[in-house]
């Protein structure tokens, strides 16, 4: 029996994503590098060839959904030799196992590859990062492993036959994320709300913020897509309700019956991030993609979630 291989499966998204596709009745295996045993599970390093082979070699695969890699802005700033070898060997490694077994695959980039983009204060579409787009444009580690990453399955599919598409996800956040100085500003807010700690925010940012299972729900739209040969395609993933920073973090108070005390306004640093982000997502939408869960419900479940979890 045909199955998906979802990579990166123990991760905040990847996790989500392997329980929705089991509940939708997929045959789903899951790889990460976390040590444990569960039913359709199997440990592997994406870097490394040979664990990918043998998960290939022992397993009927119809698609992958390459999640798995280094993530997140400073996390790059931090780890750019870990990050570029990882993003981008573990990659290789992957769509040469997809050819090799005639299997399509879509793959995660970021919405950090737009970059400068986010300047021109219109709405980005995937079509601009072809149209308008340089590796000189981006603006952290992070977004050039996944660029780069998003040329290189070009290339191969341009060139030898390879299927895929990717998405690019925006801002999603949800239940599972554990706070720390690398994970979304949501999950931080609300620990910092629940636990009466500064709340610090960038002046001027905007986001919209894409609840987990808005966003699932996207990526299960692309299993039906038709993934045609010679054709590279790319899709934006997220929610179209945008607020500032600031606004993000007077809910998140309300919501937690925080201390407004504690919001702290500052300048947004020169240089690693785009201060504004805005994006179309008329194309999913096209294939039947629609946000349901507000920003106000998203929080509402972190805050939940947190409270159970982490004992606040």
């Amino acid at each position: 029996m045909s199955k998906i291989l979802i990579t990166g499966a123990l991760g905040v998204i990847g996790n989500y994503l392997y329980n929705f596709l089991k509940d939708e009745g997929f045959e789903i295996i899951g790889i990460d590098q976390k040590i444990t045993d569960y039913d359709d599970y199997i440990r592997a390093d994406i870097a490394h060839f040979e664990d990918l082979w043998k998960v290939f070699k022992q397993n009927k695969i119809e698609k992958v959904i390459h999640l798995a890699g280094e993530v997140g802005r400073m996390v790059g700033e931090n780890y750019p030799q870990k990050m570029i070898y990882v993003n981008n060997v573990g990659l290789i490694n992957i769509i040469s196992l997809c050819l090799d077994y005639d299997v399509e695959l879509i793959y995660f980039s970021t919405s950090e590859v737009y970059g400068n983009l986010f300047n021109s204060g219109f709405e980005v579409k995937e079509e601009d990062i072809e149209l308008k787009g340089t590796p000189f444009m981006t603006t952290n580690i992070y977004a050039l492993s996944k660029l780069y990453g998003e040329a290189i399955v070009k290339h191969y599919v341009d060139n030898y036959g390879l299927r895929a598409l990717t998405v690019r996800p925006f801002m999603v956040y949800g239940p599972g994320e554990y706070p720390n100085k690398y994970r979304s500003a949501i999950s931080i807010f609300v620990y910092n709300a629940l636990t009466n700690k500064l709340i610090t925010v960038h002046r001027g940012a905007v986001r919209a913020w894409c609840y987990i299972s808005d966003f699932v729900e996207g990526v299960r739209l692309l299993l039906d897509y038709p993934i045609e040969t010679g054709r590279y395609e790319a899709f934006n993933i997220g929610s179209d309700e945008y607020h500032t920073m600031e606004e993000v973090a007077r809910i998140i108070i309300e919501e937690t019956g925080g201390n407004f005390n504690n919001l702290e306004i500052v300048d947004p640093p020169s240089k690693f991030l785009s201060l504004v982000k805005k994006f179309s997502i008329e194309k999913i939408k096209k294939i039947g993609y629609k946000p349901k869960v507000s920003l106000r419900e998203g929080v509402k479940e972190v805050i939940k979630w947190q409270k159970e979890y982490l004992n606040i």
